[in-house]
């Protein structure tokens, strides 16, 4: 796609990727999930790992679409693409808003991180598959 073509969200996420290392297959795997999902938008925020270090990182966040027991949700998430993706799986949480309630299982959280089988096995995995997984 020539720049004269792309997008501002697309020339926004260019402009983004710049600091990763693989930044054609994050640029390519964050735009195929852009398209796929319209409640879906990047951002860049400060993410702060589990031993403190923070890092300015790509963020997809929105409400996902989802069926479960015959009924459709919007589950709002966010999905931080860490600096060694798509070496490292992506970090995913599940954003309760003010009226909603996470409740730990065996996937998720008390802070909604969430660990699918998906990110367990990323190693065998496709990257674009994880919203599909949720």
């Amino acid at each position: 796609m020539s720049a004269a073509t792309e997008s501002l969200a697309q020339k926004w996420l260019r402009q983004n990727v710049q600091p990763y290392a693989f930044k054609d297959a994050v640029y390519a795997h964050v735009d195929a999930v852009l398209s796929q999902f319209s409640t879906i938008r990047p951002k860049t925020d400060v993410y702060t790992y589990d031993d403190g270090r923070t890092q300015l990182l790509l963020c997809l966040h929105g409400l996902l679409p989802i069926a479960y027991r015959g009924t459709s949700y919007n589950i709002p998430i966010a999905i931080w693409i860490s600096r060694d993706y798509p070496r490292q799986p992506p970090i995913a949480y599940v954003v309760p808003t003010s009226d909603m309630l996470v409740r730990a299982s065996k996937y998720v959280d008390v802070s909604g991180r969430c660990s699918v089988e998906y990110l367990q096995n990323w190693q065998r995995k496709s990257e674009v598959g994880l919203l599909s997984s949720l």
